[in-house]
This record gives C-alpha cells, sequence and structure tokens, in this order.
C-alpha cells in the first residue's frame, strides 16, 4: 500500500498536484485502505452488511459480552464462532467469561478452561466490562475491582496465551457528572440511567476505577490492554498521553468516541495520533443483536447503509483535510499521514492480534 501511494503522490507531483484517487492529504481512497473495526457487537445473520464489508475491504471483530448473563453468554459466543467460520477473512471475535460463578472455589480455573476453548475456536482477545467495577459486588458487599486478586492467575493466562484483555472499564467522566444537556454523553445516560452515578456515594469513583485498571498492568506488566473508547478518559487527551507513557503495554480503541474528538481542537487530536501512532486503533462500537429474533430485510438494509454511512465519515474525519459536514454541524478534518493512518486502521491491529493479518 506505502509504494502505492507513493506512486500516486508521485504523480501528483508530475501533475501540479492532481493524483487520481488520492485524498485530501495523501490517503488512498476510502475502498483501498483496509479498514479494521476492532470493536463491534454484531450478532445479526445479515448477508448485505457481509457484502458490504467486503466491497469497502473492512473487518470487524465482534466483542461478546454478557459476563454477568449466562443465557446470553454462550449464545453469543456460538454466533460469534459461526460467524468467524462462515464470513472467514470478515468476521473475527473476542470471547468473554462467566461472572456469575466468581464465588466457587475454582473459579479461576473453569474461567481459563473456558477461555481456552474459545482461543481454539479463533478468539482474539478477551473482553472485561465495566459492570466489574461499577455494578458487581464482593461477598462482603464492596465493589468488585478488577484488579481483584480474583482475577490474578486468568490475566497471566491471557499472557501465556498471548492474547490481549480488551478492557472497558469504568464509564465517561460524565458518568459522575451532573446530567448536561450539552454534554457529549448526554442522550445515552439520559437512555440508560443505571450507569449515571452521580450523586451516589457507594460507586466507585472515576479515578478510583482507572487506578485499579492501571494496577492490572502494574501487576501483569506483560498482559496487553486494549482501553476500549479511549480507555474511559476521552475527555482528556493528554491524560490518555500520559497513561500510553507511563504503560508500555496500553493501547486504547476509538470505538464510540469519534464523536467526542469532533468537539476537541483539530490541532491537538491530530497531534496525538501522530505521536501515539503505533498505540490507537479504528472501532465503532457497532451494535447489532436481535435476541431471539431475526431482523427484517428493511432493518438488515437500513442497518448497513447506516453502518457503511459511519466507516466513510469516520475515514473522512480521519484522512481528509479541510472540514465534514458531521450530524449538520462542520467538523475539522485530521489530514492524518497515510502511513499513520494505516497503522490506526489495521496494522496495530494486526500486530496485537496476529490472526487479523491473514490475507
Amino acid at each position: 500500500m506505502i509504494v502505492l501511494v507513493a506512486a500516486f503522490v508521485s504523480l501528483a507531483l508530475m501533475n501540479g498536484g492532481n493524483a487520481p484517487g488520492i485524498q485530501a492529504g495523501g490517503a488512498p481512497p476510502f475502498e483501498e485502505m483496509l479498514k479494521i473495526d476492532v470493536h463491534a457487537h454484531i450478532f445479526d445473520e445479515m448477508p448485505e452488511f457481509v457484502e458490504m464489508l467486503r466491497r469497502t475491504n473492512l473487518r470487524v471483530v465482534n466483542i461478546c459480552l454478557y459476563g454477568n448473563r449466562p443465557e446470553l453468554l454462550e449464545p453469543a459466543e456460538q454466533r460469534a464462532e459461526l460467524f468467524y467460520q462462515k464470513y472467514r477473512g470478515r468476521f473475527y471475535f473476542a470471547s468473554t467469561f462467566d461472572l456469575t460463578r466468581r464465588n466457587e472455589p475454582d473459579y479461576a480455573k473453569q474461567v481459563i478452561e473456558w477461555l481456552d476453548k474459545t482461543f481454539e475456536a479463533g478468539a482474539l482477545t478477551v473482553k472485561i466490562w465495566k459492570e466489574v467495577g461499577m455494578d458487581l459486588k464482593t461477598p462482603g458487599g464492596a465493589y468488585l475491582m478488577p484488579d481483584d486478586p480474583l482475577f490474578d492467575s486468568i490475566y497471566e493466562h491471557l499472557v501465556k496465551r498471548g492474547k490481549p484483555l480488551t478492557a472497558h472499564l469504568a464509564d465517561p467522566i460524565d458518568a459522575w457528572l451532573p446530567l448536561d444537556p450539552g454534554g457529549a454523553h448526554y442522550t445515552y445516560f439520559l437512555k440508560n440511567p443505571k450507569w449515571h452515578v452521580y450523586g451516589r456515594k457507594d460507586v466507585p469513583s472515576h479515578a478510583d476505577i482507572i487506578a485499579a485498571r492501571d494496577n492490572i498492568m502494574v501487576k501483569h506488566p506483560h498482559l496487553v490492554v486494549i482501553g476500549a473508547h479511549l480507555g474511559s478518559m476521552e475527555h482528556d487527551l493528554d491524560e490518555v498521553a500520559k497513561h500510553l507513557d507511563r504503560f508500555p503495554n496500553f493501547y486504547v480503541d476509538v470505538s464510540a468516541r469519534t464523536f467526542v474528538l469532533h468537539r476537541q481542537p483539530a490541532k491537538k487530536v491530530r497531534e496525538f495520533f501522530i505521536t501515539y501512532q503505533d498505540r490507537i486503533l479504528y472501532g465503532t462500537d457497532a451494535d447489532k443483536f436481535t435476541g431471539g429474533g431475526v431482523p427484517s430485510e428493511e432493518e438488515r438494509v437500513a442497518f448497513t447503509e447506516g453502518m457503511e454511512k459511519t466507516y466513510r465519515a469516520d475515514y473522512q474525519y480521519y484522512a481528509n483535510k479541510g472540514t465534514s459536514t458531521v450530524g449538520g454541524g462542520e467538523v475539522e478534518c485530521l489530514g492524518l499521514p497515510c502511513g499513520v493512518l494505516e497503522k490506526f486502521y489495521h496494522k496495530n491491529a494486526e500486530r496485537l492480534m496476529p490472526a487479523l493479518a491473514e490475507r
């Protein structure tokens, strides 16, 4: 790809800067860039979506959830494995583990055996979710934190197996602040009041949960941790940078946070991406799971068209120069260098999860 882009750039210089097929900023056209969405939850059978992935040069990592809902955990895992086998090269997946048995004496052994089965089936990484730290309790009544010794042998097993931990721990800082109609996450917390913990003195603070996540990396320095949603620190890129500097085994994805980056000065965001170009991964947090039902053709088409618009809009923001219209407003694009885009969109993911590099 770099050789191809270099040829196009040379052609552009010979033709006064107008190379065919080159985006402003020197990036290749959308379809030519391999794009890996490392953070999605798409468990509905949708041939239209698969065809869109093929046509637009996209791959998706389906992340399993439901650690505290065993009635959904195994069906989601089975669906993720099915898609991986059926649509090889388009769908990959991340597993998770049961949290409801955490007080059983052989809990860690059970989890390790379960995870090994998922790895044999193709799981690339393992997800831990915000219910750890914000919802689940220990037998003594304290909140179960992600650095609890309960998880230590599990984390060490991930190191042994060479699997990253995808960690959505804590929520945006807005969860601990008064609801603000102008806030980036106002609509989410309005619709999900359970996770809006402002005024609740019993819930650990945002800082407490982030510190517990950091302590995982202190205790397990060889464990690769991918901080989902910019590590729940999207409100402060300087803070994200401090964590990336402190922990060489820490990475972040931008899933469900590109729109937050839109609100920040483009120059600062661009500098952040260039400085930490080896540590940031692309993702959307796309979600489509009808449960026991089957989506209609209209629902499948609408979802597919909506996701293609999202993928294209994201690429325009990250790759282009100038401005872009997003949500009825103008956003200054980043115009990231081609080499940075390649790392962000696929090379970093391929390095952390080598199976993604299969062609």
